[in-house]
């Protein structure tokens, strides 16, 4: 399990989703306590401008009573220059209520003596932080938070108050940080209890969609597993999702189709060959295994020999045939194509089987337009040529009779060849053209497969042309192949149809 897809899509979903939810946790933390402190320090600020304003507003309502009995100067800067500016804070403290409340508010003076305090920020008892309070020569708040001996932490903000870039007096406020500690340790708390379970959650789930995507392939492993020789004929399911699972699956039944067709050839050649060369190899050995019977003499022996190269001759011709049939369907020949004229393509080969049919004493005749070109391939044309006149001769028995005709049919170049054999039967005729078909045996037939006639279609079609077996009028079996015509020019023939191809 640690090794499947399954697991490992779950691992890295759990990873990257840990990943996320780690840095968004700690962004989010650190955000909430980023705005938790500012939120204070605004707090503190706004405390302490109070307080500034309210020393101010003291001062002024002083100086505007003329039967106060304490000296007042005009400018309040001058108060402070002149010593007097403790004394007016104690008198602010001790005349208004600003330090009677909850809030720690503390009032220090240039040096950092305290000048006037709440009573909690005594007995919070936060150090005056000197060093500070000589760095402020600007405006500029000072933010520092302290532990308390409760362990509770304290943000004290020191606010100079300047004028005219003299320092006057400093304003320190305060605010414990408990309920914004607490606040965010419920938040880190919360986010320690959601991750977690986010996880397990999400690994269920993550674990139950890979085992749902992954289902139509465990589906098609199985049956993938199941598949063997025997077969090969059987599919994968297809899924209608039309993902890259249904062309997955549609690529592997394309995979199949081509294996299937290759074990189908292969079987069929290797019993095509064990067939067709069983006989000869029989042959062979029985006429050698006679002739060592008894010592013979030299004629006999050379008539053994021929015997046997003319078997071995027909051996060849079939060899080269299969050869040429699994070629034609691995795509290997290489094409040449030309333009030919089919009627002296046609004579050629009539003329090498001349010798043949007179041996059978079989007329040979041919009928031929002067010139019909086509485009083709010429060793392939002669292939198809010869083996349907090497068909209608092996199947026409002694003192019979085979024509072959090239005329124009329809725009088209048809070549005709009939015999006045046996035929074919109606049973055989649908399958007559099919690659290593078995024919039945009959005491004037000796091949009994369609090797030929296979391939003759496989170079018919190769040619954008047709061919078509029927009964011959005259009984018999007639074969006609049409090819696309190129030109066409007059009509001769050897004589009337029917005449001896002598």
């Amino acid at each position: 399990m640690i090794r499947s897809v399954r697991f490992s899509l779950t691992l890295l979903h759990l990873g990257i989703l840990a990943l996320i939810l780690c840095v968004f946790s700690s962004l989010l933390y650190s955000t909430v306590q980023s705005a938790l402190f500012r939120s204070i320090d605004l707090l503190l600020a706004t405390q302490a401008d109070g307080i500034e304003g309210s020393i101010y507003s003291f001062w002024k309502a002083e100086s505007q009573n003329p039967s106060h009995t304490t000296r007042v100067l005009h400018r309040f800067q001058d108060e402070a220059a002149a010593g007097h500016f403790p004394q007016l804070i104690l008198r602010w403290a001790k005349e208004t209520d600003e330090l009677d409340t909850q809030h720690p508010v503390r009032v220090l003076s240039r040096e950092g003596t305290a000048l006037a305090f709440a009573p909690i920020f005594k007995r919070w008892a936060i150090p005056v932080n000197r060093e500070d309070l000589q760095k402020s020569t600007r405006p500029k708040k000072i933010y520092d938070t302290y532990m308390l001996p409760d362990h509770k932490r304290v943000r004290v903000l020191t606010y100079p108050v300047i004028q005219k870039g003299h320092i006057l007096y400093f304003v320190q406020a305060a605010i414990l940080l408990h309920q914004a500690d607490m606040s965010a340790e419920r938040l880190r708390d919360w986010l320690l209890v959601f991750i977690p379970t986010t996880l397990i959650l999400t690994s269920l789930i993550g674990w139950f969609l890979a085992s749902l995507i992954l289902k139509p392939i465990d589906k098609m492993t199985r049956q993938a597993h199941a598949l063997s020789e025997s077969r090969l004929h059987e599919r994968l399911d297809v899924p209608t999702t039309g993902d890259e699972l249904t062309r997955l699956a549609v690529t592997f039944n394309e995979m199949l189709d081509r294996f299937e067709r290759g074990f189908k050839r292969l079987r069929q050649f290797s019993a095509a060959a064990s067939h067709e060369l069983r006989t000869p190899l029989t042959v062979i050995k029985g006429e050698m295994e006679l002739a060592l019977l008894k010592p013979r003499s030299e004629d006999e022996y050379r008539r053994v020999l021929q015997s046997q190269v003319n078997v071995v001759n027909d051996m060849v011709h079939v060899v080269e045939q299969l050869l040429a049939v699994a070629h034609a369907e691995d795509g290997e020949l290489a094409v040449n194509w030309e333009t030919l004229n089919l009627c002296d393509l046609v004579r050629g080969v009539t003329q090498s089987y001349t010798k043949w049919a007179d041996e059978k004493a079989i007329i040979l005749a041919l009928h031929t337009e002067q010139s019909v070109f086509i485009k083709g391939e010429k060793s392939l044309l002669e292939r198809l040529i010869a083996n349907l006149l090497e068909n209608a001769l092996r199947h026409t028995p002694q003192h019979g009779r085979v024509a072959l005709e090239v005329t124009l049919w329809e725009a088209q170049a048809r070549l005709m060849v009939t015999d006045t054999g046996k035929g074919i039967s109606d049973e055989e005729m649908p399958k007559i053209f099919q690659k290593f078909f078995d024919r039945k045996k009959t005491p004037g037939n000796t091949v009994s497969t369609g090797i030929g006639l296979g391939l003759c279609r496989w170079i018919a079609e190769l040619h954008k042309g047709v061919i078509e077996a029927s009964h011959a009028p005259a009984g018999g079996a007639r074969f006609m192949v049409t090819f696309p015509v190129l030109l066409a020019a007059g009509i001769t023939g050897a004589g009337p149809r029917g005449h001896p191809y002598r």
